[in-house]
């Protein structure tokens, strides 16, 4: 029974997001949903280094961008889109080792400026590798997604292919937090020294956090590049890192659910906040202020506050 209690609230939000596209079939909210539905993808992997392993990244965009721009390019070259999300994984984990081997061993804030660094040079290779990467101008006319002579086609199609992709990706989230590597990663978290103490290789856990974290954000770069179909540099900047760590804390740190709702509210506010103008900025940012403040757990962490209380009800 209380397993069937802490899921429901997940198999409604699966019925719900299963049942958008028989709600509506604008183009333009169903695009946004995609959008969402990929950066929950790479919010999920940004949870691994951050929410578990407790090390601050700001060098998830820089593999976003990593994973989209090896699949760009590896497409356009003719290559067949099923051996672009292989490429963008090897990329990506040959990128993170590079970052990772001499920097694991930083903390907090070091770490987190390192992080930095990564992604400015990512973002200026991108910009200034002009004839492969087409610079501030971008990739455009991306061959779309071609699974064994398959090509999904409209919004629609894209949101089921984008929707399964998720599932697995909170699946094998789900799968590492309650495994050995996962209960390293949250002693690691706790206190790196009480770890080593008991026998956990905290700076292989992190490497390893760190490694497959950016598997996430290539392979969701790799379905962004193939189902938006055009790149450009802005779309992996730093903004878009600190966007993404917003979005891990707002959803609420360490939560599966809590990685994909934040970045699902934080990917869709901005867009139904428009009508105000400039304005919009202002209430956007009083509402993330107010779900720090009041929910410091994040919004993943609202659910436990209100069966907590109604057991206490009861």
């Amino acid at each position: 029974m209380a397993y069937q209690r802490g899921s429901w609230p997940v198999f409604a939000a699966s019925v719900a997001a299963l049942a958008i596209p028989l709600i509506t079939q604008d183009a333009y909210i169903l695009q946004l949903l995609n959008i969402a539905i990929l950066n929950g993808i790479v919010v999920l992997g940004l949870n691994f280094v951050t929410g578990w392993a407790g090390q601050i990244n700001f060098g998830q965009a820089a593999f976003y961008g990593l994973g989209a721009y090896t699949t760009a390019i590896a497409t356009k070259s003719g290559l067949p889109w099923i051996t672009t999300p292989v490429l963008s994984a090897i990329v990506v984990i040959v990128a993170s080792l590079a970052l990772g081997l001499p920097t694991m061993r930083l903390r907090t804030y070091y770490l987190a400026m390192t992080t930095i660094g990564f992604g400015e040079i990512i973002r200026l290779v991108i910009v200034h590798w002009e004839p492969v990467t087409g610079g501030t101008s971008g990739l455009r006319a991306i061959p779309g997604i071609s699974l064994f002579g398959f090509g999904p086609e409209g919004q629609v199609q894209h949101y089921y292919i984008l929707i399964v992709a998720l599932a697995f990706a909170v699946l094998i989230a789900a799968r590492v937090r309650h495994s050995a590597l996962g209960r390293a990663m949250i002693a690691t978290r706790d206190s790196e020294i009480a770890a080593e103490q008991s026998g956990v290789d905290t700076t292989r856990t992190k490497l390893i956090a760190f490694m497959v974290g950016a598997v996430y954000a290539g392979l969701a770069g790799c379905l962004y590049a193939s189902s938006i179909r055009f790149i450009s540099p802005d779309s992996f900047s730093g903004t878009q890192a600190i966007l993404l760590m917003t979005m891990l804390i707002v959803g609420g740190m360490g939560s599966i659910a809590g990685c994909v709702f934040g970045a699902v509210a934080l990917t869709i506010l901005p867009e139904a906040l428009r009508f105000m103008g400039q304005w919009y900025l202002v209430l956007y940012g009083l509402g993330v202020i107010a779900v720090i403040a009041l929910a410091p757990g994040g919004l993943a962490s609202i659910a436990t506050q209100l069966r907590t209380r109604r057991a206490g009800v009861r």
